[in-house]
C-alpha cells in the first residue's frame, strides 16, 4: 500500500533530473504529484538509469508543450487546483514558460511555490550550467583523486550528496510552508539550492572547525576504529566509554588491555603504546567472523557495528528485517528491486505505485479540468 500522510495534497511539478526527488518524497508520503513533461520525449530523467523509477514513482505523467500558448494555459489551470508548485529547472526558464512565481500566484493566491535548482535563484553562479556532481565538488564532498597519469579525476563509488539532500530539504520546506499557507491563507515562496544542501551536510564540520573545536575525525583512534575479521570482512569497535571498553576486555579475557580514560587514543599518532594496542586488537578481531563479533557486542553491551563496503549491506539480517527494498514490475515491463522509504508508518508497509509511463495520465488529468 502507499502511505497516506499527505493524502489530499496536490502538487504540480515542473522539473528535470535531481529536483524530481523533491516531488518524489512528497509522492512517497501520499501526495498527488502531477509531473509535467515536454513532448515528445518527456523528462531526461527517464533516460538516466534507475533514477526515474525511484524519483518519479507514484506520480502522474502529463504531457504539455510549454512552448505553445495552449500548453501554458493548461499549466495555469493545473496550478489553480494545486496546493504546491515545484519548479526544478534552471533559473530564468520559469518566466519563458509562464511558470514563474508571480504568474502562478496570480491564479492561486495561497500556493506554495518551491524552486529547487543547482545554485539557487540569486548569486554569482545563478546562471552557471551544471550537473549534480558540481554540488559535491564545490562543497568539498567529492574531493578530486589524483590518477596514475597525475591528473585529477572524480572519486570512484561516490554517492552524490547534493542531489539527494536537495530533495530532502525541499520536501521539508514544502511541508512546513503548506502548514503556514493553511494557517495564513497566503502564498509562500521557497528557494532551495543543491549546493546549499550539500554544504549543509558539512554543517557540523564547519561549526566545529570555525569555532575552534577541531573536527569529527576519528582516524587516529584505536578504541573507535575499524578492524578486519576472520571471514575477510570488517567490524567497527566503538568502545570510547570505559563501561563499553571494560565489557569488551572482560568478555574477550583481555583485561591486560584495559585502562580507564582515553589516554591511549588521545596520545600522539606515533605513540608506541597506541600502535601496540592497535596491533593486539587487530589480532584479536581476526579470531571471529563479523557476525560473531556483532552477536558478542549485542549480548555483552559493547558499542560497535558491522561495516560494509558494497551492496551486501542489503543482506544484513537487521537491514533486511527493516524491509527497505521492494520488488515491482515497471511500466516498460522490467522487474526491478528498488529502495523504498526509510520512514516507517504504523500499520502500513511502503509499496508505492510505479513510476508512470510517458504521458500516461495526460487525458485523465486534463479532462478533470474541463
Amino acid at each position: 500500500m502507499t502511505y497516506d500522510l499527505l493524502q489530499g495534497l496536490r502538487v504540480v511539478e515542473l522539473s528535470l533530473f535531481s529536483p524530481d526527488a523533491l516531488g518524489g518524497h512528497l509522492a512517497d508520503l501520499g501526495a498527488e504529484v502531477i509531473k509535467i513533461e515536454e513532448p515528445p520525449a518527456g523528462s531526461h530523467t527517464r533516460y538516466a538509469g534507475a533514477l526515474h523509477y525511484r524519483w518519479n514513482r507514484g506520480k502522474q505523467s502529463v504531457l504539455l508543450s510549454l512552448k505553445e500558448e495552449e500548453g501554458r494555459a493548461k499549466l495555469l489551470e493545473l496550478a489553480r487546483t494545486a496546493d504546491v508548485f515545484v519548479y526544478g529547472l534552471r533559473a530564468g526558464a520559469a518566466t519563458r514558460f509562464g511558470a514563474d512565481y508571480e504568474t502562478i500566484r496570480a491564479v492561486n493566491s495561497n500556493i506554495v511555490y518551491c524552486s529547487l535548482s543547482g545554485f539557487g535563484q540569486e548569486g554569482l553562479y545563478r546562471d552557471l550550467a551544471t550537473h549534480g556532481w558540481a554540488f559535491d565538488a564545490v562543497s568539498g564532498l567529492a574531493a578530486p583523486v589524483i590518477a596514475e597519469d597525475g591528473l585529477p579525476r572524480t572519486p570512484d563509488n561516490h554517492t552524490l550528496v547534493g542531489i539527494e539532500a536537495g530533495g530532502l530539504f525541499g520536501a521539508l520546506a514544502v511541508v512546513a510552508a503548506v502548514r503556514k499557507a493553511e494557517r495564513t491563507g497566503e502564498s509562500q515562496y521557497l528557494d532551495v539550492a543543491g549546493l546549499d544542501c550539500a554544504l549543509a551536510f558539512r554543517a557540523t564540520e564547519f561549526d566545529m572547525r570555525t569555532n575552534g573545536f577541531g573536527d569529527m575525525s576519528m582516524s587516529g583512534y584505536v578504541r573507535y576504529q575499524y578492524y578486519p575479521t576472520s571471514d575477510g570482512e570488517y567490524v567497527m569497535l566503538m568502545a570510547l566509554e570505559d563501561k563499553f571498553w571494560r565489557n569488551f576486555c572482560e568478555i574477550t579475557e583481555r583485561m591486560d588491555l584495559f585502562e580507564q580514560g582515553l589516554k591511549i587514543d588521545q596520545s600522539g599518532a606515533a605513540d608506541p603504546e597506541r600502535a601496540d594496542l592497535r596491533a593486539k586488537l587487530a589480532e584479536l578481531f581476526s579470531t571471529r567472523t563479523r557476525a560473531e563479533w556483532v552477536d558478542l557486542f549485542i549480548s555483552h553491551n559493547i558499542a560497535g557495528a558491522p561495516a560494509y563496503t558494497g551492496l551486501d549491506v542489503l543482506d544484513d539480517p537487521h537491514v533486511a528485517s527493516r524491509e527497505l527494498t521492494y520488488d515491482q514490475e515497471q511500466a516498460d515491463g522490467r522487474q526491478m528491486q528498488l529502495f523504498g522509504s526509510p520512514i516507517k508508518l504504523d500499520g502500513a508497509r511502503f509499496l508505492p505505485n510505479r513510476a508512470p509511463a510517458l504521458g500516461e495520465h495526460t487525458d485523465a488529468v486534463l479532462n478533470d479540468l474541463s
